[in-house]
């Protein structure tokens, strides 16, 4: 099943066309956006094997993280700028990049604005997040969970949602418990100030009690745990919550799920 999962995940990448398509949905989300920005497919020009598209000037993101080289207030607005546009990603548009490595980010200024704010660049769009609604809500409604510190019903949720569940009775008692546990020790935090340490929880009692986790979910928390860390990179005082917490609770009005 998991090599069925690679497969269908990397195959579709062998067709330039897709990549294409993909830059022209997240050109469409991010329209009219002044600080996002995604390459431009050339549709005439591109077919199977070859994709051309504009060409993107700009420094690695990486340079904005190294200390004493760019001044606080642009590493604060970037770090702003990324996990805003990530939470909008998985939350609103269900169409997340899936590649968000600090190499696929660019950073330069929008000469075309006044104040020519600076802009991240995404590139490298071939490899996407979609889940469809129905993943999407339960999506929503797991994160949703976890940010009520829920963890019975988070846990419960994951095992309704997956495919080809081992778990027996016993087993997602244990992996309910184990999930709402995490929730009480980490009393002090919310979800999505540590999704990283969440998830390596998360995925450790799956595997001892056979829960298979949708891979919906693992890809979206892992975007939101890269793009996590290169804010916190950017500017260490940032609050997660604080971008994404209005995030959830509009995708959970979207799909009619709000209870606040």
């Amino acid at each position: 099943d998991s090599v069925e999962q690679f497969r269908d995940v990397m195959l579709p990448q062998l067709d330039l066309r897709v990549e294409a398509r993909n830059l022209r949905r997240f050109r469409r989300d991010f329209a009219g956006a002044t600080q996002v920005a995604f390459p431009q497919p050339l549709a005439d020009l591109t077919t199977e094997k070859v994709m051309v598209e504009s060409f993107v000037h700009g420094e690695p993101i990486l340079k904005y993280c190294e200390d004493g080289l760019k001044s606080m207030k642009d590493r604060e607005e970037l770090a702003t700028i990324g996990l805003a546009t990530v939470m909008k990603m998985i939350f609103l548009h269900d169409f997340v990049h899936g590649d968000l490595h600090p190499g696929n980010i660019l950073i330069d200024r929008n000469q075309s604005v006044s104040g020519k704010p600076l802009r991240l660049n995404m590139i490298d769009c071939g490899l996407v997040v979609e889940m469809g609604e129905q993943d999407h809500v339960n999506l929503v409604r797991v994160l949703g969970a976890f940010i009520k510190k829920d963890g019975m019903q988070a846990g419960h949720l994951m095992i309704d949602t997956a495919k080809k569940c081992q778990a027996t009775q016993l087993d997602v008692e244990l992996f309910c418990k184990g999930i709402q546990k995490i929730c009480e020790d980490d009393d002090d935090n919310n979800f999505l100030e540590s999704v990283g340490d969440y998830l390596a929880d998360i995925c450790y009692l799956a595997c001892k009690h056979k829960v298979k986790l949708e891979a919906s979910f693992i890809n979206a928390a892992l975007a939101c745990e890269i793009m996590e860390g290169i804010a916190s990179k950017l500017y260490p005082t940032l609050k997660v919550q604080h971008i994404a917490l209005p995030m959830v609770f509009r995708a959970e009005v979207m799909h009619g799920l709000s209870s606040w």
